[in-house]
């Protein structure tokens, strides 16, 4: 069953076999695996259910629904805009679908460095073998490509520079365009549309509009959670629950995950959690067109730029190595949010909406952020990107620019304040110029990852290669937290991936 804490009388006491925290893709893989092996499975979701019917397209009404603050999450600076989902199905309500695996070369990389002793090769290629089946991963046909998305490809074929086609979860598409405020449609495989099903059909429940606060546990074992029901519109407490269950696990996204292990004072000899956090952040220039590109129309990103993105290489010793491009686009209220300037300068960007094309390099980051409590309900996150990852994103901006020109592109626009404008040909010292530890150019970033690493090595790590806890009895982790490092790739299908290995180990146990 799915019920709407908010409705239900308060206060409120639950037993379960198994609490998961957070209905993302790897809570919900972790909660309908264990449900199908057996135990009775309570998942706690901040966020309400949002059923595809009410899905309007209109984003003054789908992302403060949709997204973590409204989808004005910030670090504590300000700097930096970090995405995140907030409704039953996390993040794979309003993501883009894309679909790719960990490159091996990372994989190897925490082979060596932290064991995964239950992660080997052949354990990564059954999870997304199941996952890819589970969630009808294709690669989308050229014959879709949106005009946005071959822009791409045609910069990249006049500068010879690689790239190619993504692999998507959907089925049934129409082409709307507004895959960020949720489909409307339900063409997305996702958590809620594949997955809560059978979690349901096998017995067990999901509580929405109620938030983790902490991790019970009494000595060295887990006992439960504490929580509270938040107004739907408000999002203010309203009353308490209080969750009974032997095992918890925690799947609360790598900002949330990491807040409440702190606030629970879970054991952490190691200081492994909150301070390792990575974000894929990323930079972005809008092309401007003679002929209307009309970017917010097709399935978005479709094709990517692979020519500076090299897992093999020394990722430390030049720029150059460590960008993936794709097209990136807002809605018309979040385009205007984001472009600098004023009054009439401001109104003669809006007019060129229609012909803009705009690319995104996002960074396979080696800087750490921190992630901590901020009383009982939310966290704080600071990430400063270090120099050699502040050089990787310039040099990543201005192969955006590039391709924008190898395209056709009339000029192309850097939201700085005021606006940097390039000519074909020229003005490309104007990006290197741009001073990002000094908040010149706003970065933004969708992947939060890495904030509690797995490991094998207890000294070194709070949890192992199957989500368990070292030092607490009961408590298991299974979300984008666990990876180690970046993983320079879209992470959706490795934290289905990840979900479905913890449930099942969780279940075992």
């Amino acid at each position: 069953m799915i019920h709407d804490a908010a409705r239900l009388p308060l206060p409120l006491r639950v037993r379960t076999d198994l609490c998961v925290i957070g209905s993302g893709a790897g809570g919900m893989a972790a909660a309908m695996t264990a449900a199908e092996e057996g135990l009775h499975v309570t998942v706690l979701e901040a966020g309400g259910f949002v059923v595809p019917e009410c899905m309007t397209q209109r984003e003054e009404e789908m992302l403060p629904e949709l997204l973590v603050a409204g989808g004005g999450q910030t670090t504590s600076d300000r700097r930096v805009h970090i995405h995140q989902g907030r409704a039953l199905g996390g993040s794979t309500v309003h993501n883009i679908n894309l679909c790719k695996r960990i490159p091996h070369a990372i994989l190897d990389e925490w082979r060596r460095e932290h064991g995964l002793s239950h992660l080997p090769p052949q354990r990564w290629n059954t999870l997304y073998e199941e996952v890819e089946a589970l969630l009808s991963v294709s690669v989308v046909d050229p014959s879709r490509y949106s005009r946005h998305n071959r822009i791409l490809a045609a910069g990249c074929d006049a500068l010879r520079w690689s790239g190619g086609g993504l692999s998507h979860n959907r089925s049934g598409c129409a082409d709307s365009g507004f895959c960020m405020l949720g489909c409307g449609h339900d063409a997305k495989n996702n958590a809620t549309k594949v997955l809560l099903p059978r979690l349901i059909r096998a017995g067990s429940q999901v509580l929405t509009h109620c938030r983790a606060v902490r991790v019970l546990h009494n000595g060295d074992r887990v006992s439960g959670v504490e929580a509270v029901v938040l107004h739907p519109r408000t999002r203010r407490p309203l009353g308490g629950v209080v969750i009974e269950a032997p095992r918890v696990c925690v799947s609360a996204s790598a900002t949330g995950t990491a807040a409440i292990l702190q606030r629970s004072r879970v054991p952490d000899p190691a200081d492994a959690v909150g301070n390792t956090l990575r974000i894929h952040p990323a930079l972005v220039a809008a092309g401007e067109f003679d002929e209307p590109v009309r970017a917010w129309r097709g399935i978005p990103q479709t094709y990517e730029c692979t020519e500076f993105l090299d897992f093999e290489s020394d990722l430390r010793d030049r720029p150059g190595a460590r960008t993936w491009i794709v097209p990136a686009f807002a809605h018309p209220v979040g385009t205007a949010t984001m472009l600098p300037g004023r009054g009439r300068e401001h109104a003669e960007m809006m007019a060129r909406y229609d012909r803009l094309a705009v690319l995104t390099n996002m960074l396979h980051d080696r800087s750490a952020g921190t992630v901590r409590p901020a009383g009982d309900l939310g966290w704080t996150i600071d990430y400063i990107p270090n120099q050699a990852d502040r050089d990787e994103l310039l040099f990543g901006l201005a192969a955006c620019a590039r391709l924008l020109f190898a395209a056709g592109a009339r000029a192309v626009y850097i939201p700085t304040d005021p606006v940097t404008v390039l000519s074909p040909g020229g003005g490309m010292k104007a990006i290197e110029r741009i001073d990002l530890a000094a908040g010149q150019l706003d970065i933004t970033a969708v992947h939060p990852m890495g904030s509690v690493p797995m490991g094998d090595d207890p000294r070194h790590a709070a949890v192992d290669s199957q989500g368990r806890h070292h030092h607490l009895e009961g408590l298991w982790v299974a979300d984008g937290s666990l990876f180690p490092s970046s993983i320079g790739v879209p992470p959706q299908l490795s934290i289905y991936a990840m979900g479905l290995h913890v449930g099942a180990a969780c279940a075992r146990t």
